[in-house]
C-alpha cells in the first residue's frame, strides 16, 4: 500500500531527481533573469506537494484547499499557472524570435494555443464533461511530440537540448496524467494500492514534467531573444494576470451567490444529497438549483453520474407541458456558513410556443443517477416541499400570463376589495331541473391574487323563498385566485347540475366570493361605489321549468 513514509520517499526522490538534472543541465544554459522565473516555480510546487503530503489539516476546507487532486483549490490555481506561463513563453518565441520560418512560428503559436487549452482545463477541468477525452489527449500529445522533433531537426544543435527537455517534461507529464491515472486499477498496481493514493504519484509526475517543459521552454526563449528586459519583466508578470483571470471567470470559481435570493428548500435525498434552495429567472423559462453534496464534498464526486429533471406540470390534469433534463456539473459552487460545498446548477427549460397560458402549473425536479445505462430516480428521505412521488419535488407553482383578448368594460358589474372585477355574467332566461345551467362569467384582476378564493352562486325561489347553494372556485382547477396576476382577463363557463325535485318557478341569482381560510365573504361594490348588500352580487333571474 501506498502509505505515507512511502509517498514522501517518492516525492522527495522525484523532487531531487528534477533538481540534479536542473542544476546540471538546465539551469546554467539560463540566464539570470529566465532562471529565477523557473526557480520560483519550482519552489512554489515542492512548498504546494510538502504542503499536500505533509500538513494535517484541522477542517474539511483546509482538506479541500492543499489536496492535490481537487478542483479551484491552491494546488489547481498553481498547475494550471505554469501551464500558462509555457503558453506565455512560447507566444513570446512566435513573435519575438528571429531568424525563424513562418512554419516553425506556427508550431510555437499552435503550442501557445494547446497549453491556454490545458491552464485552464487544469483549473476548470472541462476534460470531464468531454466524452474520450483521454484519447483526445494522447492524440494531442503525439502530435505535439512529433512536431517538436520536426522543429528540432531544423533548429540550430544549441538548442536541440531544449527541445530534448521539452520532450521529457511532456513525456513525465502524461506519464502521470494518463499512464497512471488511466491503468491505476490494473493488477501490476494492485500490490502498492495504487488507486487509493494515485493523485500524490499522477500530480507530482504532471507537476516536475510541467516544469521540465517550462524551463526548457525558457531556454529556447532566452537562446533566441536574450537581452529583451521588458520581455522578460512581462513574463514575470503574466502568472500573477493569469491567476486574476481565473479569479475573474464566473463560470470557474468559487462564487458568491446571496443564498437570501433563492427560494429556501430542504429537499434530503437517500444518496445524500440536499437542495438548499432555487431560483427563478425572470421570466420563468430558467431555474437555478443549490445541490450540497453527502458530507462536505469539495470535490463533488457524489454529483458523478447524476443529473436532473425539471417538468411544468399542468396542476389540474396531472401531464407535463414541457421538460428538461441535464447533466449535473461541478464548474462552479460557494461555500455556506462552515464552509459546506453548494454546488450551482442551472437549467434553460425549453417550452413549446404551445404550452397554455393562463393555466397552473408546478415546476416539478426529479434527480437521478445513470447506472448501467439505467437512469434511477434518487428517492426522496424528507422534504418541506410537496410530493408528487417518492422522488418528485414540487419547487413552485406558476402560471404564463396570457395578453388580454378585449379591452375591459368601462363599468365591471361587481368591484371587489383585492382588485378583482367581475365584469359580465351571461346566464339563460330558463332552465330545466336535471339539465345542466350553464353561466358564463367574465373576470379580471387588477392586482394579483394571494389567497384561495371560492365563487359561491345562489339560485332564490322568487316564491317559496327556498334556495340552493353551488360553490367552487371562480376559474375552476386550471388557476385557483392565489395564482391570478394582474392583467389577467378570463372567461370560464359554468354548467350547474340542477337537481330533479327543484321546483318550477322564477329563480333570483346572487354570486360572490369568499376567502377558502375562514369562509369569510369578500367585500364587493358596483361600479358607482356602493357596496352589496351582503357582499352579494345579483346576476338577474331566470324560469326554472319541471323535470
Amino acid at each position: 500500500m501506498l502509505t505515507v513514509p512511502l509517498i514522501l520517499l517518492f516525492i522527495f526522490a522525484l523532487f531531487l531527481a528534477v533538481t540534479l538534472a536542473a542544476w546540471r543541465w538546465l539551469l546554467p544554459g539560463l540566464a539570470l533573469a529566465p532562471r529565477r522565473v523557473a526557480l520560483l516555480f519550482l519552489a512554489a510546487q515542492t512548498l504546494t506537494i510538502g504542503m499536500a503530503a505533509l500538513y494535517k489539516p484541522q477542517a474539511n476546507f483546509e482538506f479541500w484547499l492543499w489536496h492535490l487532486d481537487r478542483e479551484w483549490n491552491i494546488p489547481a490555481a498553481l498547475a494550471s499557472a505554469q501551464l500558462a506561463q509555457i503558453a506565455c513563453v512560447s507566444l513570446l518565441i512566435a513573435v519575438f524570435a528571429s531568424r525563424l520560418a513562418r512554419w516553425q512560428r506556427a508550431y510555437y503559436f499552435a503550442l501557445c494555443l494547446v497549453f491556454l487549452l490545458l491552464a485552464y482545463d487544469e483549473y476548470a477541468v472541462l476534460h470531464e464533461y468531454v466524452y474520450g477525452w483521454k484519447s483526445a489527449y494522447f492524440i494531442l500529445g503525439i502530435v505535439l511530440a512529433l512536431a517538436t522533433v520536426g522543429v528540432s531537426a531544423f533548429s540550430p544543435r544549441a538548442r536541440w537540448k531544449w527541445h530534448f527537455w521539452l520532450l521529457t517534461g511532456l513525456a513525465c507529464s502524461a506519464l502521470g496524467g494518463l499512464v497512471v491515472e488511466a491503468n491505476c486499477g490494473q493488477p501490476i498496481f494492485e500490490p502498492i494500492g495504487l488507486c487509493e493514493n494515485h493523485f500524490f504519484v499522477e500530480e507530482p509526475l504532471e507537476f516536475f514534467g510541467m516544469w521540465l517543459a517550462l524551463a526548457a521552454m525558457l531556454g529556447l526563449l532566452n537562446a533566441m531573444q536574450p537581452s529583451s528586459r521588458r520581455l522578460w519583466r512581462a513574463l514575470r508578470l503574466f502568472p500573477a494576470l493569469w491567476l486574476l483571470l481565473l479569479a475573474a471567470s464566473p463560470a470557474i470559481h468559487p462564487i458568491a451567490d446571496d443564498e437570501s435570493a433563492f427560494r429556501p428548500a430542504d429537499v434530503a435525498y437517500e444518496s445524500g444529497l440536499r437542495l438548499r434552495g432555487y431560483r427563478l429567472g425572470k421570466d420563468k423559462d430558467d431555474i437555478s438549483l443549490l445541490l450540497s453534496p453527502a458530507g462536505r464534498d469539495f470535490y463533488g464526486k457524489s454529483l458523478i453520474d447524476q443529473g436532473y429533471s425539471v417538468h411544468l406540470v399542468d396542476q389540474a390534469s396531472g401531464l407535463s407541458l414541457a421538460s428538461q433534463d441535464e447533466i449535473a456539473h461541478r464548474r462552479r459552487f460557494r461555500l455556506a456558513p462552515g464552509y459546506a460545498p453548494v454546488y450551482v446548477q442551472w437549467v434553460d427549460i425549453q417550452r413549446p410556443e404551445s404550452t397554455p397560458r393562463n393555466r397552473a402549473m408546478w415546476l416539478v425536479l426529479t434527480l437521478w443517477r445513470e447506472e448501467d445505462g439505467a437512469y434511477l430516480p434518487e428517492r426522496i428521505r424528507a422534504s418541506d416541499h410537496r410530493l408528487l412521488g417518492e422522488a418528485q419535488v414540487v419547487l413552485a407553482e406558476l402560471v404564463l400570463p396570457a395578453a388580454p383578448e378585449t379591452e375591459p368594460p368601462a363599468e365591471p358589474l361587481a368591484a371587489f376589495e383585492n382588485g378583482f372585477f367581475l365584469d359580465a355574467v351571461e346566464l339563460p332566461q330558463q332552465a330545466r331541473a336535471s339539465q345542466p345551467l350553464v353561466i358564463a362569467f367574465s373576470w379580471r384582476a387588477a392586482a394579483p391574487g394571494s389567497e384561495d378564493l371560492v365563487q359561491f352562486l345562489h339560485l332564490g325561489h322568487d316564491s317559496s323563498g327556498e334556495w340552493r347553494v353551488f360553490d367552487r372556485p371562480p376559474l375552476g382547477e386550471r388557476l385557483p385566485t392565489r395564482l391570478w396576476h394582474a392583467g389577467l382577463a378570463e372567461t370560464e363557463q359554468w354548467q350547474v347540475a340542477l337537481p330533479a325535485d327543484l321546483a318550477p318557478g322564477r329563480y333570483s341569482l346572487f354570486s360572490g366570493l369568499y376567502r377558502a381560510s375562514d369562509r369569510e365573504r369578500l367585500p364587493v361594490r358596483k361600479a358607482a361605489g356602493d357596496a352589496f348588500l351582503d357582499y352579494r352580487v345579483p346576476l338577474g333571474r331566470l324560469v326554472v321549468e319541471g323535470a
